[in-house]
């Protein structure tokens, strides 16, 4: 069973944020989203972050980075099952959710 928007974030039922708001409207667990809206939110959450971390670190950095991934995420799409991204997605943001 999946967990309330809540236990990953600041948000409390009732307290007013735009979270707040989403789990009033969506479900605490985004149920009322298919799977498509919540990999579309996904990737808008993501591109967010990205941009926030490139401002940061230059465009420079980000260059190099493309280069090194590239291949990678070119590798992945050709050799790791479908079933395994979800997976790996989740080690991703887990591992990102404490680097500093």
């Amino acid at each position: 069973m999946s967990k309330p928007i809540g236990y990953f974030t600041s948000a409390m039922p009732g307290d007013g944020s735009y979270l707040d708001e989403l789990q009033q409207r969506y479900g605490s667990t985004f149920e009322q989203l298919s799977k498509i809206e919540k990999l579309l939110l996904l990737h808008g959450v993501v591109q967010n972050l990205l941009s926030a971390e490139i401002n940061l670190q230059g465009s420079s950095v980000a260059a190099a980075a493309v280069s090194t991934v590239s291949l990678i995420a070119q590798s992945i799409n050709k050799r790791v099952t479908l079933g395994e991204h979800l997976g790996l997605a989740s080690a991703l943001i887990n591992q990102l959710k404490y680097q500093r």
